[in-house]
């Protein structure tokens, strides 16, 4: 589904947030008229550098089902590069530079919905080879823009009246602020997470009119979407690394393993 999105990490490494809470929430939003549509897959595999960090950067690479064409890398560096599917295999030609973490990989799989012009993703996420849950992705989209720095607070308001349980009015002190990422932040502010040019437009019956399709302001909506994601899923790492460390250990990082 083109439009701006917001994806939202609904935490369950305490304990707190099970499968029968996101079962609630889809069923919650069946009552409210959301129609199932489909299933999602996103994958994201991390690689370190072998070599110093100022020569090799470490990355991220990312696949969804929502995008079977494209790849979507990450560098620690919050550089990003969206290239060909066929990608995602070159990596493994650089052994000698990089290696690729498995037990920090993760994986997401989602079921689709639609509501009016809005549509919401239910993504339970899972790492290494490990069969438990490691957190919850929610993406909401509002179809019927790509103009990022619009569509911000209409995000929002429907998150915090559809989905209350995840995303507590702003003005509750038991709201989350790592709910929402820095990237939708930020992208709400500039109006993107890049610079896009005005959107194409081609000669048709009744006027000009914009490719719907393929156009950059879509675009900037796809890269800002898995920039969330990628941004989520480290958060993920990170806070699954901790849970599994001695309660003394105050590393925030995510070193090889």
């Amino acid at each position: 589904m083109s439009g701006v999105s917001c994806v939202l990490l609904w935490n369950s490494v305490d304990g707190k947030v099970g499968p029968q809470s996101l079962e609630n929430l889809m069923k919650k939003i069946e009552l409210l008229g959301a129609v199932r549509v489909g299933r999602m897959h996103i994958e994201s595999a991390i690689y370190f550098a072998s070599q110093s960090k100022s020569t090799c950067k470490n990355f991220q690479v990312l696949t969804s089902s929502e995008y079977p064409a494209s790849c979507f890398v990450f560098t620690d560096s919050n550089t990003m590069l969206v290239g060909d599917l066929a990608f995602r295999e070159f990596a493994g030609y650089l052994k000698s530079a990089f290696q690729r973490k498995r037990k920090l990989q993760v994986e997401g799989k989602g079921i689709k919905y639609k509501l009016g012009d809005f549509g919401l993703n239910f993504v339970t996420l899972f790492m290494g080879q490990s069969a438990n849950v490691k957190g919850y992705l929610i993406e909401v989209t509002f179809g019927a823009s790509c103009m990022i720095h619009l569509c911000g607070d209409i995000l929002r308001a429907f998150i915090t009246q559809v989905l209350p349980g995840v995303c507590p009015p702003v003005g509750d002190p038991s709201m989350a602020e790592n709910i929402f990422s820095h990237s939708f932040h930020k992208a709400v502010q500039t109006g993107s997470v890049d610079s896009p040019r005005w959107p194409p437009v081609h000669l048709a019956a009744g006027g000009l009119q914009a490719a719907p399709f393929d156009q950059p302001l879509s675009h900037a909506c796809a890269r800002l979407t898995m920039t969330q994601y990628a941004e989520h899923m480290n958060t993920v790492r990170r806070l699954s690394r901790q849970v599994s460390q001695p309660v003394s250990s105050t590393s925030s990082s995510i070193p090889p393993s």
